[in-house]
């Protein structure tokens, strides 16, 4: 069975040969000891400032063609068998960039009303961890996310074709053997530096939560049509909802803010015969019927232990609604564990979610830097293993409740 088959049969809640495996990002550190060279995919601390470096000295091309080899390549030498693929930076794109320091730097996006809006970074290349750690919208509070909202408002939201030239490569080189997975996401803000200003403006400003969410969700449906249009046939969202001790805000605010725009990005999906699968980290269970059975998705994703999140729990209840995929802990499993120790954890997941199909084996978040690449190894040869079927409903029925 080929991978896309696979992965499809999985989502669709039907049994494959084999469970899935596949993982939604692979940091450089890790991807380069697979491939042998420097990989330019990821989100670590030593790819980004070459990112934000080539961006702005003009080598986008050069950017992209590395960017666009090295995550096929990575994942197709790994015969994983769903790739995401992402926006890439358009052609016209220079950021305006001014280095604060070897390893800090400020991007200028523009301005609006004669006020400039900026987000700093800060990155270590020893842990490989790089973050938007201040911004204009924390130093000026409401007033700085009103300033950014109107700010996207005066923005066409137009498809630049150059900005999809990963996702048009992807499908046209290998999307017939392999799942390739649209992913973007405007549900919830990504910038950590403001997220209090957020979360504020819900109470405070609720007008202004709806109009930019309005604006990220009009930005990813368009996207999310164009990548279809391209020919992808799985479609994802990377947001985070929630930390490992809850959401990040109050059932209602979710409900009221949050699953209409959840749902019209699903919606623009299923509209297109397409399924969408949701990333949240941390503990959900305060929304979880909202986010699992009221939004339409497909598929629930990275589903973390150390949050809480029993994937077996998860697979009684809705395993009849959505498909499962993650689990394998890479918090503290895939970087400090054994191999034998991650086959075991692996082997269990297997057994909790796998009978009937809807299970697909990922980690619990990422393959970040400090996942150990033989870990990564060995989750993926457990599951080709132990996950085939038949077998496994004879496995899955002999463990303990």
């Amino acid at each position: 069975m080929k991978p896309r088959e696979r992965a499809l049969k999985a989502i669709y809640l039907e049994e494959p040969d084999v469970v899935p495996v596949f993982d939604y990002d692979i940091n450089s550190p890790v991807a380069s000891k697979i491939l042998g060279r420097e990989a330019f995919i990821g989100i670590g601390a030593k790819f980004m400032i070459k990112y934000i470096k080539m961006l702005s000295e003009g080598k986008r091309d050069k950017l992209v063609k590395r960017m666009i080899e090295d995550r096929i390549d990575v994942y197709t030498k790994l015969k994983l068998d769903i790739i995401p693929v992402r926006l890439v930076p358009s052609k016209e794109y220079v950021p305006k960039v001014e280095w604060l320091g070897p390893y800090n730097w400020r991007v200028y996006i523009g301005e609006y009303d004669g006020k400039e809006i900026w987000f700093e970074y800060k990155a270590c290349p020893e842990s490989d961890i790089v973050g938007e750690y201040d911004s204009s919208i924390a130093r000026e509070g409401l007033e700085g996310f009103e300033t950014y909202v109107r700010f996207l408002e005066s923005q066409e939201v137009e498809v630049d074709p150059t900005t999809l030239e990963l996702v048009e490569y992807a499908v046209k080189k290998i999307g017939s053997e392999y799942l390739i997975m649209g992913d973007i996401d405007g549900t919830f803000p990504v910038g950590w530096s403001w997220i209090h200003v957020f979360l504020k403006a819900l109470y405070q400003r609720p007008d202004l939560v709806r109009r930019y969410i309005s604006r990220s969700t009009r930005y990813a449906v368009e996207h999310l049509k164009a990548m279809i249009d391209i020919g992808v046939e799985a479609a994802s969202g990377g947001c985070d909802y929630a930390g490992k001790n809850g959401p990040f805000m109050s059932p209602r605010h979710f409900k009221e803010f949050i699953l209409p725009a959840l749902k019209e990005q699903v919606n623009v999906c299923h509209r297109r015969g397409v399924p969408y699968i949701k990333h949240t980290d941390g503990n959900i269970k305060p929304i979880e019927r909202e986010f699992i059975v009221e939004s339409g998705i497909d598929g629930y994703l990275a589903i973390e232990p150390i949050a809480g999140m029993d994937i077996g729990k998860l697979k009684r209840e809705y395993g009849d609604r959505i498909c499962l995929l993650g689990n394998v802990d890479c918090a503290y499993t895939l970087v400090f564990g054994t191999p034998e120790e991650v086959a075991k954890e692996t082997r269990e997941v297997i057994a909790k979610a796998a009978d009937g199909g809807g299970l697909v084996v990922a980690s619990s978040n990422s393959i970040h830097s400090g996942v150990k690449l033989e870990n990564f190894l060995t989750m993926i040869r457990t599951a080709r293993k132990y996950g085939r079927y038949p077998r496994i409903g004879r496995i899955s029925s002999q463990r303990a409740p």
